[in-house]
């Protein structure tokens, strides 16, 4: 399995020397700036209710489709790092950063057929990519360019038979540009996106946004309420919003996140696998955690 195709190194490429030359050309104008290697942290906040995002994190959930709850619970459990390779600290207030992102989202189906308790790996989705995060008082923007591809799992496709190969819509490469606003408690952002290449057609407009809200418990400020809504459209799901709303308690230092959990609800197409034309309710519990 190639994560990076030709079409995709074509971009890339070109994509990283225009950035790390528009960066030598800022340090060259602003002689106050000061860069750090392998910065903690990240200037654009992590989105935690994107399920696409690059974090550590797993979910259980009871799953709704075909117009009936199903007998089974759908388990989410992603491995992932978003991180940067150099901060470029412009003014108190005003930085930027280079970095990447690597993450595997691996979901698994828990059923009782016959009473005789399953768990079957149903699918693995890939995403890879590089980012520029910019910081400008209360303002954060990000660029991004990455891959993302679905596999079904060896239990998916023993267990229903699959002999023959199956057209995959969830392979392809996106482009985006996103904008938060992050002041005292609350945190609003979107984001715009196009898909330049697929490995089969897809219609390529994508849209994000959402908001996040927390709030000390008591006096303990690295103990937090915390709720939030994200809503994601899709031209290829003719923009049918895909909405995740959440609420809990988080705990460590604010814009660290160290441990969330939240009770949370998703409504809209399954956000993984090749099945993404499948409409799907799940509603349960999540665990997320960010060192980094």
């Amino acid at each position: 399995m190639r994560i990076f195709g030709p079409d995709m190194k074509k971009v890339l490429i070109p994509v990283l020397f225009i950035l790390l030359s528009w960066s030598g050309h800022l340090r060259c104008q602003d002689t106050n700036k000061t860069a750090f290697w392998f910065p903690k942290g990240n200037l654009y906040p992590t989105i935690r209710l994107d399920y696409k995002e690059g974090q550590i994190s797993g979910s259980l959930y009871a799953l709704y489709a075909s117009d009936r709850w199903q007998n089974r619970a759908f388990g989410i459990f992603s491995l992932g790092l978003r991180s940067n390779l150099i901060r470029w600290q412009h003014a108190p207030k005003r930085a930027s950063e280079l970095g990447f992102e690597l993450t595997a989202f691996t979901q698994f189906i828990f059923e009782d057929p016959f009473g005789n308790f399953q768990t079957n790996l149903f699918n693995i989705d890939f995403k890879a990519g590089i980012h520029y995060q910019y910081q400008l008082n209360h303002w954060r923007f990000r660029g991004r360019i990455y891959h993302i591809s679905a596999h079904l799992g060896d239990d998916y496709i023993f267990r229903n038979g699959i002999e023959d190969f199956i057209d995959n819509p969830r392979i392809y490469e996106v482009v985006d540009l996103s904008a938060a606003w992050v002041k005292a408690w609350w945190e609003l952002y979107g984001t715009a996106g196009i898909i330049f290449h697929s490995a089969y057609p897809r219609r390529p407009i994508l849209f994000q946004t959402g908001v996040k809200f927390e709030h000390p418990i008591g006096k303990k400020d690295w103990l937090r309420w915390v709720s939030g809504a994200d809503l994601r459209f899709e031209q290829e799901q003719d923009f049918r919003p895909g909405l995740h709303i959440g609420g809990g308690i988080e705990s460590g230092k604010k814009g660290r996140f160290p441990v969330a959990i939240m009770a949370d609800y998703y409504n809209g197409y399954i956000p993984y696998s090749l099945y993404d034309k499948v409409l799907i309710q799940w509603i349960g519990a999540s665990l997320w955690f960010n060192p980094f």
